[in-house]
């Protein structure tokens, strides 16, 4: 008897110790001295902005950057934006850490997991939440870094991989375990990945717009553009009329138009729309299939209805309606190399955003192939 309950509790031992499917990072791995008080800690490889480029493992807490995050973004020239870091193409097994009990705490009440519906084989777009940080692998099922907590990325099923969900991380596909994941199951979405504006060979610091336009182009079109290559096209053709893209300058909406066109050999028309009522339209976009770039008002990394805050492109590619209001989600070239990919924001919050930049209000910029 004693065997037989002595073998029982092992088991029970093994099976928690092995948490989500066993790829969740260990709370021994978590980095030390974490404030036990911090809500939200974001964990990765980078660099501050102005910084030379460094793997050093940077550990920040969101409300011990906050101050540093509105200095640095509020000297940001329109149409462009500073950061707070810059990583690797891809982070390293250890480079990505956070507080999982904190992210499992703040993790959105509206969203349920569907494993019955994935093994019926639906291979539809789906967004999926990280409520604790986990192992991200290539399609061999290697392991090759992680995702951070309290992180979006869509994704769909793929009966190739029993047990494994992919999603879209920057250029490519990988697998993430599917009992790590939470299904948002009433978001309406398009598989799209935010590619980081500071990551590769350049370091693109007011390059939000070539960036997107590389995002737009390869989720919307299926392109295999690169964000390095549009930088060095733009300026080149003398198309960045605001200044250097990885200084202080940018590019405003009707050359990021042209910059998409003249990049594809004529291949590619992208349209520009001055919308008076464009949460419409950015709906009616997504209910297409037409993910679009968008220029918002933009401070301390997030979308803001603030006047003469900086200017800076993102990607709106799906809505969800939480509590009877709607939320979109867009790519942001800002926080992809910060170990995330999807951001969200009320269609308020977004329609007063992009009403406050002055010069191009309401912009909205669609791409279709000409052949």
């Amino acid at each position: 008897m004693k065997k037989i309950i002595s073998a029982a509790l092992s088991i029970c031992i093994a099976l928690c110790a092995a948490g989500c499917g066993g790829e969740n990072v260990s709370r021994s791995d978590k980095k030390a001295n974490i404030s036990a008080e911090s809500k939200t800690e974001i964990s990765f490889t980078g660099q501050a902005a102005d910084q030379p480029r460094s793997d050093t493992v940077i550990t920040m807490m969101q409300s011990e950057t906050e101050t540093a995050r509105q200095t640095q973004a509020s000297s940001a020239a329109t149409l462009g934006t500073t950061t707070t870091a810059n990583a690797a193409a891809l982070p390293s097994e250890t480079a990505v850490q956070s507080n999982a009990t904190a992210a499992a705490a703040s993790r959105p009440a509206q969203t349920t997991t569907a494993p019955e519906r994935l093994d019926k084989g639906d291979t539809s777009s789906k967004l999926y939440y990280f409520p604790d940080t986990t192992n991200l692998r290539d399609k061999n099922r290697n392991k090759v870094g992680t995702i951070s907590a309290g992180s979006f990325y869509s994704g769909h099923y793929d009966p190739n991989y029993k047990g494994y969900v992919v999603i879209n991380h920057r250029y490519r596909e990988y697998l993430i375990a599917r009992s790590c994941v939470v299904e948002q199951t009433n978001a309406k979405i398009l598989e799209t990945a935010a590619i980081g504006q500071m990551g590769g060979d350049i370091y693109g610091k007011k390059a939000c717009g070539p960036t997107c336009a590389t995002i737009l182009a390869n989720y919307q079109l299926g392109m295999k553009w690169t964000k390095d290559e549009m930088i060095v096209f733009c300026e080149q053709n003398k198309l960045n009329d605001q200044g250097s893209l990885t200084s202080g300058g940018g590019i405003t909406a009707p050359n990021l138009v042209k910059l998409i066109e003249s990049y594809s050999g004529g291949t590619v028309k992208a349209s520009n729309v001055y919308s008076a009522d464009p949460i419409s339209v950015l709906k009616g976009l997504i209910d297409s299939g037409k993910r679009s770039i968008v220029v918002s008002s933009y401070r301390s990394g997030k979308i803001v209805a603030q006047p003469d805050s900086p200017a800076h492109f993102v990607v709106i590619c799906g809505y969800e309606y939480i509590g009877g209001e709607l939320y979109f989600y867009y790519a942001d070239p800002y926080f992809a190399d910060g170990g995330r990919s999807l951001m969200r924001v009320s269609a308020d919050t977004l329609a007063a955003s992009m009403n406050y930049v002055t010069k191009e209000p309401r912009c909205i910029i669609t791409v279709e192939k000409t052949a």
